[in-house]
C-alpha cells in the first residue's frame, strides 16, 4: 500500500490493517509531495514483483502524475490505484479551516471523472458514487489482471473528522 500526503494519509494511517509484519504501508507524509503514490506504486511494483501494489491518491494528486499512466500501460505494470475524488486539495483546506478562520485560497478545483481519464491511457477504471458500491468495486479492481484504476467520489477533507491540523503540529 503506497500512499500520498493528501487526503489517503490519514484515513489509510488510522485505519489499514498490514497483514503481517513488515513493511507494507509506504507513505511520504508531511514532505508534500503531491503525486507521490503513483509514481512510488510503480517502484513498489519492480521492486517486489510477487506483490500486489495499491497506490491510493488524492484527485489532486492524480492531476499531478496522470501522464505516468501511459508509461503503467506501456510497460504493463499491474498497479491498483484509488483515487479519493473531492475536488480539494485536502490537507491544506483543513488547515485553513482550522488555522485561518475558513479562509480559503487556492484549494478548490473542478470534478474529473479519473476513470475517463484513466481509460484514454488504457486502465481499467472504475467511478464509485455510493459508498455501498465501494467494497465491491475495489475486489473487481483487485482481481483484474493488469493496470486498474477506481475512483471514488469522497467527502472533502475540511468537513471530515480527520484531525489534520493537530497532525501538522
Amino acid at each position: 500500500m503506497v500512499a500520498d500526503p493528501g487526503t489517503p494519509c490519514p484515513y489509510l494511517s488510522a485505519f489499514f490493517e498490514a497483514p503481517q509484519a513488515g513493511r507494507h504501508f509506504i507513505t511520504n507524509r508531511a514532505h508534500g509531495a503531491l503525486g507521490f503514490a503513483m509514481s512510488a506504486g510503480v517502484g513498489a511494483c519492480f521492486g517486489r514483483p510477487d506483490a500486489m501494489v495499491v497506490a491510493a491518491m488524492g484527485d489532486g494528486s492524480f492531476n499531478f502524475t496522470c501522464g505516468e499512466l501511459e508509461t503503467i500501460v506501456r510497460r504493463s505494470v499491474p498497479l491498483k490505484m484509488i483515487v479519493f475524488s473531492n475536488t480539494v486539495f485536502g490537507w491544506i483546506k483543513a488547515s485553513q479551516k482550522s488555522g485561518y478562520g475558513e479562509r480559503y485560497f487556492s484549494v478548490d478545483f473542478n470534478r474529473t471523472d479519473h476513470a475517463r481519464v484513466a481509460e484514454a491511457f488504457g486502465v481499467k477504471s472504475w467511478r464509485v458514487e455510493d459508498p455501498s458500491d465501494v467494497e465491491r468495486t475495489i475486489r473487481a479492481a483487485l482481481a483484474h489482471d493488469g493496470p486498474a484504476l477506481v475512483d471514488v467520489i469522497s467527502q472533502q477533507l475540511q468537513d471530515s473528522a480527520v484531525p489534520v491540523s493537530q497532525w501538522m503540529g
